[in-house]
Parts: C-alpha cells; structure tokens; sequence
C-alpha cells in the first residue's frame, strides 16, 4: 500500500544545552554595581524562564548522558545499563529496569568513598572517588613518574613506555573501584565510559572490565562489561536532554 504524502511539518519544539551549577537547580545572578557587587541565588528555572519566554527543564548532566545513551548511543534495547563520565569531572548514573536511579539528593557518585586515606576532596572527606580517578589524578601521578604534569591520557596510552603504562593501569583502576560498587548494588552488567576513556582505547576499558569482574561475585548476575563510548559527551548529554522533553512538550 502505498502511503500518502503527510500535510504535517516538523518544527523544532526546543533547545537542549549544557551547563554546571554547584547548587543543584539554582542560579547565581552577579550584577556590578560601581563600588559593590551584588549577587543572589536564583531559581535557575525560574530565572531561564523569565529571560527566554520559554518552558525550563533543568536535570542532572549524568541522568541526561544515560538517557542519551539509552534512546541513542550503546544503551539502546537494554533495560539496564550504567553510564559513565570520566575526565576532569566523575560520575556515573544507572538505568535500571527501565528508570533512571533518580531520588532526591541523588548525585552521580563522584564524591563516594573508595579509600580510607588519601587526598582531601573539596567536599572535606578522604578518599573520594573523585580524588582518585579524574584528569587532576592523571596528571599528579604522570608528574610524578616523570612523564610530564600536563600529560594527557592519549599521550600516555601512545609512549608505549613501561613508566606510562603503569600511570595508565593505575588510572583504570580506580575508575573502576567505583563502578565495582556500583556493580555490587544494582549489578547493571553494563558500563559506557564517556569523555576522556575515549583517548584510552579499548585498551583502557578493558582493563576496567578486568577489575570489575575480579572484584564481584555476578553468579546469578549479568557478566560486567564495559564499552568505551565513541560519541562525544556533550552529544550524548543534548540528545539525553531532547529525550527527557518530548514526552512533555
């Protein structure tokens, strides 16, 4: 049967863009004043709102990337499933059965602990994930090593050196200490590592994937894997934020 032309035309119905905010949904205006500056803590929706005449939504960038993921990128067809951002920031967010592990005053993780000891976080706890396994870790330990402080991880992965390959190797590892405890929770079988993993290779995931299955038990439990995310992260976030909309436009 043949179909007939359709009357109707598609228009964009919004915007999605990324941004970061200390305090979750709030907005600080800075006005200069000669002589003082003033600010305040505003409702971001409210403040969007107000300056574009349009609708606001204002969600978590770690829940948009799995969202992204889940109706575009490597999460597709699965019902659970763990995203994960890596590079100067740290995160992961978990879709599991369907819904996004969201309650209120959830975070993405970065600040749980996963050592006893070690750096001071900027939260003012030892041993968060965050101190261990972002870019500023990367780089302490490539200085080091010797191996240059503003080394990047597609530096590092490309000497072919002994003292790089030990940098990276730590590295992987505590990104996966995270994620080992994730695992333990909610088992989502699969991790999609964004952002930075990408200058490591499939190298680098599986050396990942290596420590999440040597630490967890998974009898009755999918097999962990990790899958190292081709697309770039801010895509994954716009797409995630596009998803979350329509059902509500």
């Amino acid at each position: 049967m043949a179909l007939k032309p359709s009357p109707l035309r598609l228009v964009p119905r919004g915007r999605a863009a990324t941004g970061r905010s200390s305090a979750p949904k709030r907005l600080w205006a800075v006005e200069l004043v000669p002589g003082r500056v003033r600010t305040a803590l505003l409702s971001m929706t409210a403040g969007l709102r107000a300056l574009t005449g349009a609708g606001v939504r204002v969600e978590h960038l770690a829940r948009l990337q799995v969202l992204g993921d889940r109706w575009f990128g490597d999460g597709r067809g699965r019902s659970t499933f763990a995203s994960v951002s890596t590079g100067e920031v740290r995160g992961v967010e978990t879709l599991y059965d369907g819904e996004v592990m969201a309650p209120p005053g959830g975070r993405s993780g970065a600040r749980m602990t996963v050592s006893a000891s070690g750096d001071r976080c900027t939260c003012g706890n030892l041993g968060c994930w965050k101190t261990l396994a972002t870019t500023g870790r990367l780089r302490a330990r490539a200085g080091a090593a010797g191996l240059g402080a503003d080394t990047s991880l597609d530096e590092l992965v490309n000497r072919g050196d002994a003292p790089a390959a030990r940098v990276v190797e730590e590295y992987a590892q505590n990104l996966a200490l995270g994620l080992v405890n994730v695992q333990q929770l909610s088992a989502p079988g699969l991790f999609i590592l964004h952002g930075e993993a990408r200058e490591g290779g499939e190298r680098f995931g599986t050396v990942v994937e290596e420590r999440l299955r040597a630490a967890v038990a998974f009898a009755g439990a999918e097999e962990p894997r990790v899958l190292v995310g081709t697309a770039a992260v801010d895509d994954v976030e716009l797409l995630g934020a596009a998803g979350l909309v329509l059902p509500h436009r």
